[in-house]
């Protein structure tokens, strides 16, 4: 039979709920948790990405106010000095964004803050040389470019800039892996979780089996055979109850059926053996009428016929009619024997 199941099916569907229940609840607050910290993960690699692209728009817009004042420096053509004032004004607020959107960084605040500063030297030396242009003369302008001032200025706002970007892809490859990480840790939970349903939905099936399908396999196994199966396996301590129940209370009915029906059978022979035994009697009584009343009736016709005796001859006509109705009884008392010996065959 194997190891007995030390629980009853009530204990398995009670811990089946309650199992299920907790491992919803942990389900869903995992589910959430992960998924919550793979947005937030997912916020700052965007973060990120948008931080190094307003880094490249600050190289760009500044390079334009450059070209711009050179272009002015060159031509004295007062069209260039749209692309220098508009570079100057998204240089200005790209900066700002920056500020914004490392705010919890001070690492980069920090280089922001001395960013901050050669960016005001170079507009200050672009907007040097193009008032020097337009009050003063160009020679003048010319000899400030040649002092390498806006180079130097220019070369150290592109490494403030690239060690600023630096920064920012170190970042951007640990909030990746940190990402990465988030989502794996969201779907092993949903895979654990599945896995843990299983299991439990598993040891459901084999314990129902094991306490209600075998106990009734066993059950129909022994009312198919009864009464030639003489052990009954189905009571054991740890089936389930409604079933052990069940297979006592049908093991009882059956031993009283079996015990009614012994008794109905041996009623049954007796009454039939009994009836045998009346009816031999009643024909054996039968015969015997017939007989004296034949014998009795062959006198009387003699003496009817022959005149003797001092019987008279109404009397024995009389005698003559009375045996001939016995023997009309006799005829009847047959016919009642021989339905009576058909239905006890």
């Amino acid at each position: 039979m194997g190891r007995a199941l030390g629980y009853s099916l009530k204990s398995v569907l009670l811990i089946f709920m309650i199992f299920s229940l907790v491992a919803a609840g942990v389900n869903l607050s995992i589910i959430v948790s992960s998924h919550a910290n793979k947005n937030e993960h997912e916020y700052w690699l965007i973060h990120t990405y948008e931080v190094i692209d307003l880094i490249s728009q600050l190289k760009v817009h500044v390079k334009n106010a450059e070209t711009g004042q050179r272009g002015f420096l060159l031509t004295q053509n007062m069209d260039y000095l749209e692309p220098f004032r508009k570079g100057t004004n998204l240089s200005l607020s790209t900066f700002e964004v920056l500020m914004r959107k490392t705010a919890d960084n001070p690492t980069q605040q920090k280089r922001l803050a001395e960013l901050d500063v050669i960016l005001n030297k170079k507009f200050s030396e672009l907007e040097q040389t193009i008032e020097l242009l337009q009050h003063a003369t160009k020679q003048e302008a010319v000899d400030l470019v040649k002092t390498d001032l806006g180079k130097h200025l220019m070369e150290e706002i592109e490494l403030v800039l690239f060690a600023f970007e630096q920064e920012e892809r170190n970042l951007l490859s640990k909030r990746t892996r940190e990402y990465q990480d988030a989502k794996r840790l969201l779907s092993s939970s949903i895979v654990m979780l599945e896995l843990v349903y299983a299991i439990l939905i598993i040891w459901l099936i084999y314990s129902i089996w094991y306490k209600v399908l075998k106990p009734i396999s066993v059950l129909v196994s022994y009312i198919k055979h009864y009464p030639e199966v003489t052990k009954f396996e189905i009571a054991q301590q740890d089936n389930c109850e409604e079933v052990s129940e069940l297979a006592r209370g049908i093991k009882s009915r059956c031993s009283e059926s079996e015990a009614v029906i012994s008794t109905l059978q041996k009623s049954e022979k007796e009454a039939v053996e009994k009836q045998r035994l009346n009816l031999r009697g009643v024909a054996e009584y039968n015969d015997a009428i017939k007989t004296s009343l034949q014998s009795l009736f062959a006198a009387l016709h003699k003496h009817k016929t022959d005149g003797l005796g001092s019987i008279s001859k109404q009397e024995i006509e009389s005698m003559v009619r009375l045996v001939n109705q016995l023997l009309d009884l006799t005829k009847d008392l047959d016919i009642y024997l021989k339905t009576s010996r058909q239905n006890s065959n």
